[in-house]
C-alpha cells in the first residue's frame, strides 16, 4: 500500500491495525512528516483507488468535470439528441422499470446503489453518458429547464438552462459521485446542484405582471399606501415586489428606500437595510439586501447580499457578494475578501462563483479553491485546485481549475 502511494506521498508508511483499520503516516517530504490518520479498511481502499485515478487523470489532462466527461464520453455534444435512448439503456442495464427509474430524487438512491455495486471505475467506462442523461432528466423539470450545449470551451459539453437558474451541470453531479472515494450519493449532490444554481428572485422575470391588482395583506397592509409602489404581483394579484419611496421600518426592520419583496400573505421576504441590523446572533451592515428563509415570523435567513466588506462568523467577506445559509442557520456559502486558512486549508478569495467557499450543515468546509500549494491526504496539490470534503473533513474530490 505504501508503494502504491509513493508517487503522491514519498516515504509515507501504512500500518495495519486490529479491527480492519489502517494507520497512514505522512512522509517527511510532505511537510507533515510523522503525522497521520486512522482509516477504516473500506475507506482506505477507496482512498488508494482514488489516488491512482487522480494520478491518471492528471497524466491524461482530464482534470475537472467537463474534461473528465469529454475524455470518456462516446457521444460528446451529441448526448442531448440521444437522451431517451440513453435513459432506456440505463434502465435495461440496471434491470429497472420506468416505475422505479421515474426521474424522482428518490430514484437517484437506486442509481447510487447500482454504481456502488459495479464501482465508479466501471461506471466511468460504460455508463458516463447514461448517468449524465438520467441525472439531467431528474433535474430538468425541477428547474423548468431545457438541454443546451456550451461551445465556448475546448470540449463542448451539455448542460441545463432554466430562467431562474444559472447553468445547471448534470456532469458535475456524475463526476463527483464516480470520481471521489466517498460512497455514491447522487440524490444529495443533485439537490445541491439545483440549490447552488438558483438565482436570487431579483433576477427572475415577473411572471404575473398582467394580473388584476388585489389589496395587500399582513404587514404590507399596515403600511401607508403612498409609501410604496407595486412593481410585480403574485398570480392572485397580491403585491410581490414593491419600491419604497423613502426609508421605512417594516415590522421593526429598518428598510432602505428601494425594492423589497413580500409574500402573498403580506409578510416581508426581503429588503435592503437602511442601517446596521441584527438577525439572530449576526449583524449586517447598511445597504445589505437580506432574504428570509420562510418569512419574517420564522426569523431565519436564506441569504444576504453584503453592502460592504464585513466579517461573517469571523471570516472576512467580500461586499457585493452573497452569503447563503443552511436551514439550521450555519453558513452555506460565502466569498472571502482575503485569503484565509479554514480548517487548516488555505482558501482563496474572489468574487466569481468559482471562488465561493461552501460549508456542510455541521459547519465543516465542503468546497474551496486552494490559495497556495498544499498537501492533502499525502498528496501535494497546486494553488488553484478546487477541493471537496465530506462532513468528517476527508477529501472526496480535487481538480485543478
Amino acid at each position: 500500500m505504501a508503494a502504491a502511494l509513493h508517487g503522491s506521498s514519498p516515504q509515507s508508511r501504512v500500518y495495519e491495525l486490529p479491527g480492519e483499520r489502517f494507520l497512514f503516516v505522512f512522509g517527511e517530504l510532505s511537510g507533515l512528516g510523522g503525522k497521520g490518520d486512522v482509516y477504516a479498511a473500506d475507506v482506505f481502499h477507496r482512498f488508494l483507488r482514488w489516488c491512482a485515478r487522480v494520478e491518471e487523470d492528471i497524466k491524461h489532462g482530464r482534470q475537472g468535470s467537463s474534461r473528465h466527461w469529454a475524455y470518456y464520453s462516446p457521444l460528446k455534444d451529441r448526448l442531448i439528441s440521444n437522451i431517451d435512448t440513453l435513459v432506456a439503456e440505463l434502465r435495461s442495464r440496471m434491470s429497472q422499470t420506468a416505475d422505479v427509474l421515474d426521474f424522482s430524487y428518490g430514484s437517484l438512491d437506486v442509481v447510487s446503489e447500482y454504481v456502488e455495486h459495479i464501482g465508479g471505475e466501471r461506471a466511468t467506462l460504460e455508463l458516463y453518458d447514461h448517468l449524465v442523461a438520467y441525472v439531467g432528466e431528474v433535474l430538468r423539470p425541477r428547474i423548468d429547464g431545457r438541454w443546451d450545449v456550451s461551445r465556448d470551451h475546448e470540449h463542448p459539453y451539455p448542460y441545463l438552462v432554466g430562467a431562474k437558474y444559472d447553468p445547471v451541470m448534470p456532469i458535475n453531479v456524475v463526476w463527483h459521485e464516480i470520481s471521489g472515494y466517498a460512497p455514491a450519493n447522487f440524490r444529495t449532490n443533485a439537490a445541491n446542484e439545483v440549490r447552488r444554481k438558483r438565482k436570487p428572485p431579483s433576477s427572475v422575470a415577473d411572471v404575473a405582471a398582467s394580473v388584476r391588482a388585489a389589496a395587500p395583506k399582513g404587514v404590507l397592509g399596515t403600511l401607508p399606501a403612498d409609501a410604496y409602489e407595486v412593481t410585480k404581483r403574485w398570480a392572485d394579484g397580491r403585491p410581490w415586489f414593491v419600491v419604497f419611496k423613502e426609508d421605512i421600518e417594516v415590522a421593526g426592520v429598518p428598510c432602505r428606500r428601494g425594492e423589497a419583496w413580500f409574500s402573498r400573505e403580506g409578510g416581508l421576504i426581503g429588503a435592503t437595510l437602511s442601517r446596521e441590523w441584527q438577525f439572530g446572533t449576526r449583524w449586517f451592515g447598511a445597504d445589505s439586501f437580506f432574504r428570509y428563509y420562510r418569512g419574517q415570523e420564522d426569523g431565519r435567513l436564506n441569504d444576504v447580499k453584503l453592502g460592504a466588506d464585513q466579517e461573517v462568523d469571523g471570516l472576512p467577506c467580500l461586499g457585493g457578494t452573497l452569503v447563503w445559509f443552511h436551514s439550521n442557520q450555519r453558513v452555506s456559502s460565502l466569498h472571502l475578501a482575503a485569503d484565509r486558512d479554514i480548517d487548516g486549508i488555505p482558501c482563496a478569495s474572489g468574487e466569481e462563483l468559482h471562488w465561493a467557499l461552501n460549508f456542510h450543515k455541521n459547519g465543516r468546509l465542503a468546497v474551496a479553491v486552494l490559495a497556495r500549494e498544499h498537501v492533502l491526504a499525502g498528496r501535494t496539490f497546486p494553488r488553484g485546485t478546487r477541493v471537496s470534503f465530506d462532513e468528517q473533513g476527508y477529501v472526496v474530490g480535487a481538480a485543478p481549475s
